[in-house]
């Protein structure tokens, strides 16, 4: 079928030149508006598959204020502008386009730019539909095991988590009389791990008596109309709700969605679903939940069924503790709510093929969670070839990536098969991708759109069947507006971003961190380290560790290395190495000085050795050749 485009442009020339275009490619062009009044008209009248979108326009109105329409339409859309400057791009992107084409443009930037539109949308409606299915599969399946109603309730909860994210659920049984006659809450501790709890136990655990509790516990319309309340509107529930006020304030919970059930035999159950996350809850959620609805309320009623026929002696001998193992993310430790958020997404998009973005600060951990999707994908039989853009000699880069054929140049004495051939049938991991030059940016493009390379020398394309994951630590859009990185290429990688979070916004993980580095390397140094001193500890909570978590694997292999009869000294760690000049005009170290810190400490560590075996590169776990460009870049000398 022939896709329906509209063109909002107020520069006739400009438009003209989009529709002959875009009709020379075979598509459909429904009409050219120059104000977002006129494109408003025509989307009422046509039915559109995508917009191609201005950002300034005839009237009042701007191109960012028709995208917000567009996007509670879900109709795709791409900027076109010829303003690439930061402060626009960062509006731009609040929208959430499908793409940006900056002017001047070239026939084939448009045409790429749509293909790239399309991959997005497609991989977006696969995802939401997979979900779909997945959700409704599973509520069937476990409505029909021989399980208590409590696990059943646990397993919904935990299936719902990475759609409708969540901290908390405080879950409602309302009889036809209009009166509870069972409450619950739910609360997560770690990724696959659930606490439920009674009223009787919340009661304890508030230190409330049932006459408090019952006085705050009213049913008003905030506490069982589907709603969404995130800002403001959390604010302004809590008052309204004083049960909501009193678990919001228990539990650290910064946002609320709520979705009632109407089962068929006349109760209804109530989700109240809570995140310390603020805003994380949008229409999307609802939208899933409503989708859903005609099966659990089929399914719920015989969970509620067997919940009114359990005795409660029944419920206290059980545990009301689960733990679902996961081994998928064995190398990924932690359990704040910043790395479950992770997590769960990774749960969403590991099985599908869609190209993700990894994103993080440097030693924050992004490799491994490029392991993690790979190892959860149908991939995983397959390699994962790991290719670091940052380390890759300037004038071998396209023969490593793309290969090459015998003879194709001096010194080719044998035909090489490229990274991109290795990886064939399994994932690709470009990391740094940002490091990539500009050049070389193209042709990976075409390898993501036409999914076949050439071998330098080559004489044909060579067709390859992977999944590209991708990671750099650099703001990509501020890398775009200086000209250093390509927009359509961008929006080809960025199908589904993932942002790891630096290890100054997950300090809880710290312990669990500091112990897994310690049983890796106390074993491998050959010491005993039975435990770790509080005094220790606190250090190292106190410190913002801008090295991440690799900062923190070093300083725990040097405290090892230090330590004498088995203990850990905490004179002997050395945190936050002090300038004895401010390094900015606010006296705040930029992530340049933090990093030359970071490696004079690991060059003195290893004695000034670079490459081999104990030397800094292996401690930072770069390469050498890469270890040597940051020391002549930040200017480290002996």
């Amino acid at each position: 079928m022939t896709e329906k485009i509209l063109i909002v442009e107020d520069e006739f020339i400009v438009a003209h030149d989009l529709q002959m275009i875009l009709q020379r490619a075979g598509y459909q062009v429904i009409g050219i508006a120059d104000s977002v009044k006129n494109a408003q008209a025509l989307l009422e009248k046509h039915q559109v598959d995508l917009v191609l979108l201005d950002i300034y326009l005839k009237g009042r109105l701007t191109g960012i204020d028709l995208a917000h329409d567009l996007m509670k339409s879900e109709i795709p859309f791409i900027y076109i502008s010829a303003n690439s400057n930061e402060k626009v791009l960062e509006a731009a992107k609040s929208t959430c386009p499908y793409g940006f084409i900056v002017k001047p443009y070239r026939d084939r930037d448009v045409l790429m730019s749509i293909d790239i539109a399309r991959y997005r949308k497609e991989n977006s409606n696969n995802m939401k539909m997979s979900s779909e299915r997945f959700m409704q599969d599973f509520i069937v399946d476990i409505s029909m095991k021989s399980l208590t109603w409590q696990k059943k309730i646990l397993s919904i909860a935990s299936a719902f988590q990475p759609y409708v994210p969540f901290d908390f659920i405080a879950l409602s049984g309302i009889a036809k009389d209009g009166k509870r006659y069972s409450e619950i809450g739910i609360t997560r501790k770690n990724f696959d791990q659930y606490d439920l709890f009674t009223a009787n136990e919340f009661l304890k655990y508030t230190g409330l008596s049932r006459a408090e509790y019952d006085a705050i516990n009213q049913l008003v319309p905030e506490t069982t109309a589907d709603a969404i309340y995130i800002g403001d509107d959390f604010e302004g529930v809590k008052k309204a709700a004083p049960m909501k006020n009193l678990m919001a304030n228990t539990y650290h919970l910064s946002s609320n969605l709520v979705k009632t059930f109407y089962l068929e035999n006349g109760d209804q159950i109530s989700f109240s679903f809570y995140s310390r996350t603020e805003n994380i809850y949008q229409p999307a959620h609802i939208e899933l939940l409503n989708f859903l609805s005609g099966t659990l309320e089929k399914k719920l009623v015989h969970i509620v069924e067997l919940e009114k026929v359990e005795t409660q002696s029944i419920l206290h001998k059980e545990s009301n503790h689960y733990l679902l193992t996961k081994k998928d993310f064995e190398n990924v430790i932690g359990k704040s709510s910043a790395l479950l958020s992770v997590l769960d997404k990774i749960k969403i998009v590991a099985p599908t093929d869609t190209s993700v973005l990894i994103t993080g600060e440097s030693g924050t951990g992004k490799e491994e969670i490029a392991k993690s999707l790979h190892r959860l994908s149908h991939r995983n039989t397959k390699p994962l070839v790991a290719v670091n853009c940052a380390a890759l000699p300037a004038d071998l880069i396209e023969s490593i990536l793309f290969g090459h054929e015998k003879g194709s140049f001096t010194g080719a004495i044998n035909t090489r098969i490229g990274k991109f051939e290795e990886a064939n049938g399994g994932t690709i991991f470009l990391d740094e991708i940002g490091e990539m030059p500009f050049d070389l940016q193209a042709k990976l493009l075409r390898v993501l759109q036409e999914k076949e390379i050439e071998r330098i020398g080559g004489k044909a394309p060579i067709s390859v069947d992977l999944r590209i994951i991708a990671a750099t630590n650099l703001n990509l859009e501020k890398e775009i507006a200086k000209g250093r990185f390509r927009l359509d290429l961008f929006y080809r990688l960025n199908v589904f971003p993932i942002h790891i979070p630096p290890l100054c916004r997950r300090k809880t993980d710290i312990p669990l961190l500091t112990k897994h580095f310690v049983q890796k390397h106390a074993m491998a140094v050959g010491k005993n380290i039975p435990e770790i001193p509080t005094d220790f500890m606190d250090r190292l909570m106190q410190y913002d560790w801008p090295g991440n978590i690799r900062e923190l694997e070093h300083i725990i292999l040097r405290s090892i290395l230090l330590s004498s009869n088995g203990k850990f000294n905490a004179d002997h760690l050395e945190l936050g190495a002090k300038n004895e000049e401010p390094l900015s005009q606010n006296g705040i170290k930029t992530i340049n000085d933090n990093e030359r810190d970071h490696i004079i400490r690991v060059l003195e560590l290893c004695k000034g050795k670079v490459a081999g075996i104990g030397g800094a590169a292996e401690l930072l776990g770069i390469p050498a050749t890469t270890l040597n460009s940051k020391i002549k870049k930040l200017d480290i000398r002996r």
